[in-house]
């Protein structure tokens, strides 16, 4: 009777040591997923305003590559403005 009991003692510790060891492991495991969480949150939080600018700049470009591509009076502007050029007669005068 006495090694049946120490075998079912044996038994007993075995599987409280190893529910034991899959909660630490699971502890370890969830507190290594919070923290990676928290991490991936606060960095998304510190580019947020990049992302934000980004984007403004994409419409603004996606604009001037609309009106570039469908409006000859705005061509003719950009080309005036940013290359200084004219029409064939026309004299420029640039104030400053």
């Amino acid at each position: 009777m006495d090694g049946q009991s120490i075998k079912d003692r044996l038994v007993k510790y075995f599987w409280v040591s190893l529910t034991v060891a899959i909660a630490i492991f699971t502890i370890v495991v969830a507190v290594g997923t919070v923290e990676d969480i928290r991490r991936t949150n606060e960095r998304r939080r510190e580019i947020e305003p990049q992302i934000a600018e980004l984007q403004a700049k994409i419409a603004r470009d996606s604009s001037f590559i609309y009106n570039l591509q469908h409006s000859p009076e705005f061509v003719e502007k950009f080309a005036r403005e940013r290359f200084l050029m004219q029409r064939e007669g026309e004299v420029v005068y640039i104030l400053e």
